[in-house]
């Protein structure tokens, strides 16, 4: 059975997003019964005036002299060409709304999957870090990609649900007037028919649901694998990998099959039905109600288009079905998307944080993922343009203490201020617009060398930029590539080396002179003479930025003006190259 909560909201949806425009199309699909109705009420006078059958008496009478009297108020006479006339311009007309209505149903169909696209796209990017740590990649790109386009789907089978309806009820009605005994049996004997194919919609909604799960399945793994495309190469996996996917490729192939001959099943049954009713009416109309011969001709006309209607409701309703479960899922990700959504005060910088380097206050920090505490009451005082350095074991929780100085995860307890103001005053889009930041995986898009360093602050010029690209010990690889900074780099930079990505995200975070520079792992992918042209270049901003390095590389650490060393979470020591080179704690175990 059709899920009707599900329908509601699928319909409450609609009229949220496209509004009133909605109204627009149900009364065109309305104008386009109507005409059609029309049309088919006025066979039965043309009939009868070229000789066939009475027309103006017995059943057929009411229609006639509803006809007749629309052609006395239009001041025609009655007469075959006037009758002509009318059937004509009722047709002119029902295929003008119907082209009318069609325009307005394709167009609010993709308005509304873009809006969702929009909204979803919006809450994603406006959600904190911690969705992207707690969520699936693929299934975030589903639901954007796929599932969006599904709910179309089930926006257009809604439209033409209602047109069946609609139309059908016109039809009946007209029919009614004509015979009400043969309607009734048209009418009973099409509940028939939809009472044997209920099965198949109860069917429809559970493969909808086996769609939606293999779609996200095959995004999140297909995503996984030609991103690690290299390492399925490099250790001779591929097959395992396309033996995954093949497995969900099977499993969706299974459920789209069962979807579609179910489909064609109901148009069988149907079609069958249709063909016994039809024949029945021929039969029972003359020999038993002893029908007008003009009435049963338009009978068997409404019946014939009838027909058709009633296959697609029952088609209509079973890929609704089967749509369905994309809005319980599209719900769901705008759930937890809006659970997630990062709450900051808006507005520009304060002026003393918009020009200068940025000084950075941890005060009895705190910081948990799920139940797992990874810093505790952790304090660090970064005075403006110094240049601190962050080391320790993997897992002691470095990169977790940037995220927080950057308001990418929530401190647990204690708190983080910036040149004095604390974190949570202050806009967090627009204190980030001053951070320069690498990773310790270089993010790259596949564009050219300048839109890549261009990406956060694309308003500088190309002066700016090949001077951050010196910066990075980038110019000289930039300067000999073919099209300089024109250079498409491909997908994730995989056209350049490890090292030339490096430099490259490093040129990006050094652009527009930020006031905190972090260096997570900046330079663990550069042979030794860039890591020490990029350490001497690094040294020269000494003063004018405040970094934050974390790194393995004793250059990169013996440059810092202070050095802290962190395991699970706490600082175990801290003090200069000097003081801390000839220690015996853990400092000394990690040169």
């Amino acid at each position: 059975m059709i899920d009707i909560q599900a329908l509601r909201r699928l319909l409450g949806d609609i009229w949220s997003v496209v509004g009133s425009r909605y109204g627009l199309y149900l009364c065109l699909l309305a104008l386009t019964g109507l005409m059609e109705g029309v049309t088919l009420a006025s066979v039965v006078p043309l009939l009868a005036a070229i000789g066939i059958g009475e027309g103006g008496s017995g059943v057929g009478g009411v229609v006639s002299q509803t006809v007749l009297g629309l052609l006395s108020w239009l001041g025609l006479g009655v007469s075959v060409p006037a009758i002509a006339g009318v059937i004509l311009s009722s047709l002119f007309l029902s295929t003008v709304f119907f082209l009318a209505q069609a325009y307005v149903g394709i167009s609010l169909q993709t308005s509304y999957v873009s809006q969702w696209q929009k909204r979803l796209l919006r809450g994603i990017f406006a959600a904190k870090w911690g969705l992207f740590l707690k969520t699936r990649n693929g299934d975030l790109i589903n639901s954007v990609v796929t599932e969006t386009q599904r709910l179309g789907g089930a926006f257009y089978q809604t439209g033409l649900l209602l047109t069946g309806l609609l139309h059908s009820a016109i039809y009946m009605a007209l029919a009614a007037m004509l015979s009400g005994l043969t309607t009734l049996g048209v009418i009973a004997g099409g509940a028939f028919l939809f009472l044997v194919t209920r099965p198949l919609i109860q069917r429809a909604y559970r493969i909808g649901f086996g769609i939606s799960h293999e779609n996200a399945e095959l995004q999140v793994k297909l995503g996984e694998f030609v991103g690690s495309a290299k390492l399925l190469k490099a250790t001779a996996t591929e097959n395992a990998a396309v033996g995954a996917l093949n497995g969900i490729v099977k499993r969706l192939q299974k459920h789209i099959l069962a979807n579609a001959f179910d489909a064609q099943l109901v148009k069988g049954i149907f079609d069958f039905g249709a063909a016994a009713m039809v024949a029945s009416i021929l039969v029972i109309s003359r020999s038993v109600l002893d029908i007008d011969a003009a009435v049963i001709l338009v009978i068997l006309a409404i019946f014939v288009r009838l027909i058709p209607k009633l296959t697609g409701l029952q088609q209509s309703l079973q890929s609704l079905t089967s749509s369905l479960p994309a809005v319980a899922n599209l719900n769901e990700i705008v759930r937890t998307i809006e659970a997630e959504v990062e709450v900051s005060r808006t507005g520009p910088l304060p002026d003393a944080l918009s020009d200068g380097p940025l000084a950075v206050s941890l005060q009895n920090i705190a910081v948990s993922h799920d139940t797992v505490q990874v810093i505790s009451n952790l304090s660090i005082a970064i005075p403006a343009g110094a240049c601190i350095a962050l080391v320790g074991r993997s897992g002691a929780g470095k990169s977790t203490l940037v995220d927080a100085m950057l308001g990418l995860v929530p401190a647990s307890a204690g708190s983080v201020s910036v040149n004095g103001i604390n974190l949570n005053e202050l806009p967090l889009y627009g204190l980030r617009q001053r951070i320069g930041y690498m990773g310790q995986e270089t993010m790259l898009y596949n564009t050219t060398i300048r839109g890549n360093i261009l990406w956060s602050q694309p308003h500088h010029s190309d002066e700016a930029v090949m001077a951050a690209a010196a910066s990075a010990a980038a110019d000289a690889f930039i300067s000999q590539s073919p099209h300089g900074l024109d250079t498409m780099i491909g997908d994730r930079g995989g056209r350049l080396s490890g090292g030339e990505r490096q430099r490259l995200g490093l040129a990006r975070a050094l652009l527009g002179n930020p006031g905190l520079l972090v260096l997570d792992e900046a330079a663990s992918a550069l042979d030794a003479e860039t890591d020490a042209a990029v350490t001497r270049a690094l040294e020269l901003l000494k003063g004018k930025v405040t970094m934050i390095v974390i790194s393995h590389r004793l250059s990169s650490v013996r440059m810092a003006d202070y050095i802290y060393v962190l395991d699970k979470g706490q600082i175990v020591e801290s003090g200069t190259w000097d003081e801390l080179k000839g220690s015996t704690g853990q400092f000394s175990r990690l040169l």
